[in-house]
């Protein structure tokens, strides 16, 4: 393959958004695959993917977010919008969920090299692909079956030097975020619950006037701590300056970019030297080259560099903040007393004392990927035969440095007046003020470093196609303080032919090691067969002048996943416990016992996946594709209760080892359309909608002997909730004189129960409520439904564009300190205001209680919502300056856009929070509205 040939199919990757509208078209779209890529009609593997550009138009601060709704197959959930902790790879999952272990994590290669996808910006970005089935990941290995992203970056090609510079600035405020009861409320519904415990009132009329009126807010607060401790905004900055271009032997892509992302958090100190918002703030850089030595050689240096620096304040964490808005009552005391100390009591601190009086945690990290390649084109001895050597270094290195204090708190108490009839207070002080103190900690330093060697042969024989890959992989992972590196080690190759490029077959196997098993166990053959048929190219099919291309795809093979709680658990290991006596002085010394029986066939589990697929485009403009696959993960790890018998002591013990016993099916299919056409030369539009399906079934889990058989997981989804079914409340006709449930009823085994808790259904009729009566029920977080809809319209220069993303079947369950009113001394849920009362029996919300917590505050399907959502992720509009008006102000165009990114939700949580958070107390998911400018040069 010629050296322009490669430049051709790297241009042809910024076409990946388009539809292929013709036969010509596809023999130029070129597809990412694993270590190499294809013309679009040659391939025969499942596929999504979306282009840089395309990512660039979602403001979002991590490239992962910024993947939701554009890949189908991709289930992608945000739990927290905290700057630097809003993205974690444990989140996103291919087609579903296909094993109950939490190991689950996809893989990232950048360029052909594992890097992970945190610290890389958009700007960097060519193209994302999803690789999804076997033909797509059996090159893998034993390392594939969780799917793979490969983010292939920008490079440079042969034209005059192209410069870009973007700048895009706006405000970020919450989706959605409950605000905790006034002292009136919360003080009445105090009252209430001790009623209904039969207690004396707690607060007086005259209290509650007080709160009311808010004549005295030193005696009688009213604090609005969520108004204390947020901001209703803030501030969200990043740009990237470009350079691009190439010529005499010489291409390249330089860019820089940065990232500002401020938090919510109140009256922090800005320059960050004894308390802190949360901030996190970045900046990349990469430059890519590509040499022509000689006509036949080419060098390839591609280097990216992120640099981070992450503050939090240092009275806790994201969800510490956001829990103690709901854990301190709005009348605990002030946030200030009156001569300026701090509020505070025994039971309660201080939330605003918190965030501004315990100093400050602040992380910085880099990140370096550094790609060196070597290729060579034997064209001239052997045509259509290359080779070539890479190598890959990837590290990432986190500093810490916190700077902790603590605070003297005190509460008040009047004590009388003075002559001028002020009120007199006195103090109690608890705790007490110390000074900064600094220190410096080094958190984690990751290593990888990879080596490849890839032979390629690609020609034409009249009608005959092939193309042969060779590949060698030598891959060392190393992880800061842990003993022993990771190494895998991998043979792969891939065979493709083509007869007259209407049928495609193609092989690709890989002999996989790792070594992490025990000798015998650490190599597996990883083989996928799949073939695909061109129907369009098939003479029968010239009349049919609507269908412009046509490919029917199927594969069928073996991938595996070994990602493990742990290095080496083929082998037993030992801790410290207990003690011994030795000697008739009864000396004593300490003990060493066995924590987990060796298993030595302990390997990876395997995953076999059957796929069939169609793509086409009719009339020119319509693009279809479509995926149906069927999966079964076998062997999947677990501690093997069904298999090994409580006789032999083991299982009670605690010290089983893991055994590949468990087993998972999981099926689905991804449906994606896109229409595209223009009214006149003036207007062009497009149309875009997707939907994917995922659901799994439990084979196998070796789960120990259960009560009652549906409290097995066994022939349920993965993950689906076994829960008690709640069943209305408790009337007074359900007790008897003395205030007990009747002997008739179901004896529930929770606590003390009264009018007005939650009943519970019986689901085994025993006769007794307890957790025998949890059955499976419901929907998994993870939802079993995706869907988009995406559209835009160009008219002369103007432009608009659109992006809803929606989940459907996926449940959440309500809970925490937002919910449960009055548990652990908190305050109480907004729900509460529709609580059961003797003359209110149709309440939405069960009886208030100051002590009986246990029966109502379970797990059950009264906590149950429905965790669907309708998301309006992206709207963009822009103008681009006429060509005449950017060529007066010397430039190649100008380009102003405005752009708002999850501007509005449909769900069923109202104001209890963002439906995507299954914690409703984790930080909140932000809507981001922004100005930006694109200029070329």
């Amino acid at each position: 393959m010629k050296y322009r040939d490669y430049i051709n199919i790297g241009c042809a990757l910024m076409l990946f958004c388009s539809p292929v509208n013709a036969q010509n078209a596809a023999d130029t779209v070129a597809t990412q695959i694993a270590y190499g890529a294809q013309p679009s009609w040659a391939q025969t593997a499942a596929i999504s993917t979306v282009g840089g550009e395309r990512l660039m138009e979602i403001t979002s601060p991590t490239v992962g977010n910024a993947l939701k709704g554009l890949l189908p197959g991709l289930s992608m959930l945000q739990k927290s919008g905290e700057p630097g902790y809003d993205f974690y790879m444990e989140n996103m999952f291919t087609r579903g969920v296909s094993s109950f272990n939490g190991k689950q994590q996809m893989l990232v290669f950048v360029d052909g090299f594992e890097t992970p996808l945190d610290n890389i910006s958009t700007e960097e970005i060519e193209s994302v692909s999803l690789l999804k089935d076997a033909a797509a990941l059996a090159i893998y290995g034993s390392r594939g079956a969780n799917g793979v992203l490969l983010i292939t970056t920008k490079k440079g090609f042969h034209s005059a030097p192209k410069i870009g510079f973007r700048m895009q600035t706006g405000i970020q405020m919450p989706t959605i975020m409950d605000s905790p009861m006034d002292a009136y409320h919360y003080a009445s519904l105090y009252n209430q619950a001790l009623a209904n415990d039969g207690k004396a009132p707690l607060y007086t009329d005259e209290a509650l006037s007080a709160y009311q009126s808010g004549s005295n807010s030193y005696l009688y607060p009213n604090v609005d701590w969520k108004k204390q401790v947020y901001k209703s905004t803030a501030p969200l900055t990043m740009g990237e300056l470009s350079f691009r271009g190439g010529g005499g032997g010489l291409n390249y892509y330089v860019m820089a970019g940065l990232l500002q992302n401020d938090g919510l958090y109140r009256g922090t100190d800005s320059k960050g030297r004894e308390s802190a918002n949360v901030d996190y703030s970045r900046y990349n850089f990469r430059a890519n080259l590509d040499v022509d030595i000689t006509r036949y050689f080419r060098a390839s240096l591609y280097s990216g560099a992120s640099l981070a620096e992450k503050t939090t304040p240092g009275g806790g964490g994201a969800d510490d903040y956001l829990k103690s808005i709901w854990t301190t009552p709005p009348n605990a005391f002030p946030v200030y007393n009156p001569n300026g100390s701090i509020g505070g009591t025994s039971l309660y601190t201080n939330p605003v004392a918190n965030l501004l009086n315990r100093g400050l945690y602040k992380e910085n990290s880099r990140s370096l990927q550094v790609i060196f390649g070597l290729q060579y084109d034997f064209s001239a001895l052997v045509r259509g035969l290359s080779a070539k050597v890479t190598f890959g270094y990837h590290n990432f290195m986190a500093e810490t440095s916190p700077k902790t204090r603590d605070y003297a708190r005190y509460s008040l108490t009047q004590t009388g007046v003075d002559a001028q009839n002020n009120p007199i207070y006195s103090y109690m002080q608890y705790g007490s003020d110390a000074a900064l103190t600094a220190t410096e900690g080094f958190r984690t330093s990751q290593t990888r470093v990879g080596l490849q060697a890839q032979i390629d042969y690609q020609r034409r024989f009249g009608k005959h196609g092939i193309h042969a890959m060779l590949l060698m992989l030598n891959d060392r992972y190393q992880l800061y303080n842990v003993r022993d590196d990771e190494r895998y080690v991998n043979f792969a190759g891939r065979l493709t032919y083509d007869f007259d490029k209407r049928y495609v077959a193609e092989l690709v196997a890989s002999y996989m090691g790792t070594d992490n098993y025990a000798r015998g166990q650490r190599f597996g053959v990883f083989p996928a067969l799949s073939a695909a048929w061109i129907v369009s190219n098939e003479p029968f099919m010239k009349a049919a002048s609507w269908v412009d291309f046509l490919k029917l795809r199927s594969s069928y093979g073996l991938t595996g996943n070994n990602q493990t709680s742990a290095r080496f658990i083929y082998d037993e290991t030992y801790g410290g416990n207990g003690s011994y006596l030795f000697g008739v002085g009864s000396s004593q010394s300490s003990g060493f016992t066995e924590r987990t029986l060796a298993n030595p066939s302990v390997t990876w589990e395997k995953k076999r996946i059957f796929n069939v697929g169609v793509d086409a485009t009719l009339w020119r403009n319509l693009s279809i594709n479509l995926d149906v696959f069927h999966e079964t993960q076998s062997e999947i790890l677990t501690y093997p209760y069904a298999q090994v018998l409580g006789i032999v002591g083991a299982s009670y013990g605690g010290i089983l080892p893991l055994m590949n016993v468990g087993k998972v099916t999981n099926h689905g299919f991804e449906f994606k359309a896109r229409y595209q056409g223009k009214v006149s030369d003036k207007i062009s539009y497009f149309a875009e909608a997707g939907t994917w399906y995922a659901m799994s079934r439990v084979d196998e889990q070796g789960e120990d002997v259960k009560a009652e058989s549906y409290l097995y997981r066994k022939g349920n989804p993965v993950w689906k909730p076994i829960v008690l079914e709640a069943d209305g409340f408790y009337t007074a006709n359900d007790f008897d004189g003395d205030g007990k449930l009747k002997a008739a009823l179901p004896q529930p085994q929770f606590g003390h129960v009264a009018p007005g808790d939650i009943k519970y259904k019986d689901y085994n009729g025993d006769q007794i409520i307890d957790e025998n009566d949890a059955h499976p029920i419901g929907n998994a977080t993870v939802p079993a439904w995706n869907y988009m809809l995406s559209g835009g319209m160009k008219y002369k220069g103007f432009d608009i564009s659109v992006l809803f993303q929606g989940v459907a079947q996926r449940d959440i369950y309500l809970r925490g300190a937002s919910i449960y009113s009055f548990q652990n001394n908190g305050t109480a849920s907004n729900l509460a205001l529709d609580s059961w009362t003797p003359t209110h029996t149709d309440a939405t919300y069960p009886r208030l209680s100051t002590v009986d917590f246990s029966n109502n505050y379970r797990t059950s399907t009264f906590w149950r919502r429905n965790g669907s959502f309708l998301r309006l992720r992206n709207v963009q509009v822009g103008y681009e300056l006429a060509e005449r008006v950017s060529r007066a102000l010397r430039l190649s165009s100008v380009y102003f856009y405005i752009n708002a990114t999850n501007l509005f939700t449909l769900d069923y949580l109202g104001k209890l929070g963002d439906a995507e958070q299954d914690n409703l107390l984790s930080y909140p998911l932000m809507r981001t509205v922004s100005v930006g400018l694109k200029l070329a040069f």
